[in-house]
């Protein structure tokens, strides 16, 4: 919860600041210093010293999102989007794919604090090489103005764009399911009384079905129109997050966690994509800030609300929960906008 909190509530400023700093100095400060964050965890001495290293990480991570997003939405078209946003979840789907299990390897081997400095190297090199990235400068068209007055202005045209606002509404509504596939090995220990082992193949399957679905829904929304396909995904969400406690057997796990897997990991591109096309490059880093800053302070209690309601009332409860949430988005989907914004304000 440290980690999001401080990374979610600078999201915001991040993508202000993305107005007037290069994005790729805050995307590659901001990684170095979440490495070395990560890296003071390995000569921690207890709960307290990895709570505080793991906010202060969250803080070198807070650019990543909003000025890593308008970046993409900057270097490429409107008809290929979808699917950039897309590649760029699944290769995160990836990470968060191979992580457990490389970790998993290294542990036994090398011990936990070794293996937190092994997985921090790529994150100190890939955040040295964004400093040398290609990146046109612009111009902060501030007029003279001061930063308060920018960002005042900034803000008024933001919430004078009505599928913006709607957006807004959709990613509050969507943070109050965050974190629910992490209770899924829970459940099947738990509630089903499976073995570790068989669970922790069917969470491996279901986290493995999603890594093609965020190119796969980015590339059905560049072709046809961008809020009929994430309607049709947080409804095919909601059929499944309600069977999901139905399930019995392995065969019939599988046959609920492969597409929900698919469905589950494609909807941030999808919504990611919705703002590129419906802001102007002058507010598009603000508006991913304002997006990711609700997406992730808002998604820090959601958890909480479902392991309160599984201990409760019992996982049911809190799938079906889920399964509400997912309803609400529809609803809220159906009232977007397919106009897109122009290139300038």
């Amino acid at each position: 919860m440290g980690y999001r909190l401080s990374s979610g509530a600078l999201q915001i400023t991040m993508g202000f600041l993305g107005r007037f700093v290069r994005r790729k100095i805050l995307l590659g400060v901001g990684m170095i210093w979440q490495t070395l964050m990560n890296v003071s965890i390995s000569v921690s001495n207890g709960f307290e010293n990895v709570f505080v290293s793991r906010t202060l990480a969250g803080v070198g991570s807070s650019p990543q999102h909003p000025t890593g997003a308008a970046y993409i939405a900057e270097n490429f078209s409107k008809k290929q989007i979808g699917r950039a946003m897309g590649l760029n979840l699944t290769a995160a789907q990836a990470g968060r794919f191979l992580a457990p299990f490389m970790g998993t390897l290294l542990l036994p081997i090398l011990g936990w604090r070794t293996t937190i400095l092994v997985f921090s190297v790529p994150g100190l090199v890939v955040g040295i090489a964004f400093l040398f990235i290609k990146e046109s400068k612009r111009s902060s068209n501030s007029g003279g103005q001061s930063s308060l007055a920018v960002l005042s202005k900034g803000l008024r045209e933001v919430f004078r764009n009505r599928t913006v606002l709607m957006i807004m509404v959709l990613e509050t509504v969507m943070a109050f399911r965050a974190g629910a596939a992490d209770f899924i090995p829970s459940f099947l220990v738990r509630g089903i009384g499976m073995s570790s082992l068989e669970a922790g193949v069917l969470f491996t399957i279901f986290l493995g079905s999603g890594l093609p679905a965020p190119f796969f829904w980015g590339y059905l929304s560049d072709r046809f129109e961008r809020r009929k396909i994430l309607m049709l995904v947080m409804g095919m969400a909601c059929i499944l997050w309600y069977l999901l406690p139905y399930g019995r057997n392995n065969i019939q796990f599988l046959m609920i966690l492969i597409p929900l897997g698919f469905v589950c990991h494609g909807v941030g591109g999808l919504i990611q994509a919705y703002v590129a096309v419906a802001t102007t490059r002058e507010n598009r880093d603000l508006v991913y800030g304002i997006y990711f800053t609700l997406a992730y302070t808002l998604g820090s209690f959601s958890p909480v609300i479902q392991g309160s309601l599984a201990d409760s009332f019992g996982f049911q409860a809190s799938f079906w929960y889920v399964a509400l949430i997912s309803i609400f988005a529809v609803i809220v989907s159906y009232f977007l906008k397919a106009r897109e914004a122009p290139t300038t304000s």
